[in-house]
């Protein structure tokens, strides 16, 4: 993929945007809830940010975890709860422009190993053109050699059908079947065939 055309930088973006929301924040923070703390900044500046896990069992084989996320304000000392939704699209944003300059960063890099081997392939490719060409004039030579074959055999074959009538005409003139002007006539005529 070219890292150079805009729809692929921009498709390329959304994607890691979408990815830093829906698995580094939601998926993972879910696991590891202290990696949104990188959102502290703009969804509680100034205060102090914790987590709090509540696991209920409300029938047997049944477990269900919630996580509450707090603000608690450093001056006043009040605790108030935090936005999920808030929180994960902040911190995801931040992980997904993480994200965006990782392979943003890594294409670069592909790209340019990529263009360096290019020259290489180039010289392949061209290599490969060459090569088939060769064989396309081959196939070819051999399809006029064939076709030579195919009308020497018909001349053959020709050749010995006219001696075979030569034969036959020759025998039908010894036998007086047909007259002199006849065989002659006949045969001049065997000959033009050929």
């Amino acid at each position: 993929m070219d890292i150079n055309k805009p729809i692929n930088l921009l498709m390329t973006f959304v994607f890691c945007i979408f990815m830093g929301i829906t698995a580094i924040s939601i998926g993972f923070g879910a696991l590891f809830p202290s990696i949104n703390l990188i959102a502290k900044p703009f969804v509680c500046p100034g205060g102090e940010m914790d987590v709090v896990q509540q696991v209920y069992r409300p029938y047997p084989g049944t477990t269900i975890t919630t996580l509450t996320w707090y603000c608690t304000n450093a001056a006043s000392g009040e605790r108030k709860e935090m936005s999920i939704l808030l929180m994960s699209l902040i911190a995801g944003t931040i992980y997904g422009l993480l994200l965006f300059a990782v392979v943003y960063v890594g294409m670069a890099f592909l790209g340019t190993r990529r263009g360096s081997a290019g020259a290489g392939t180039n010289d392949q490719v061209q290599q490969l053109v060459e090569r088939a060409e060769q064989i396309r004039k081959q196939t070819e030579d051999f399809r006029e050699s064939a076709s030579g074959l195919r009308e020497s055999k018909k001349k053959i074959q020709a050749s010995g059908s006219a001696l075979a009538k030569m034969k036959e005409l020759k025998e039908l003139r010894d036998a007086n079947m047909i007259s002199e002007a006849e065989y002659e006539k006949k045969r001049s005529k065997i000959l033009e065939d050929l």
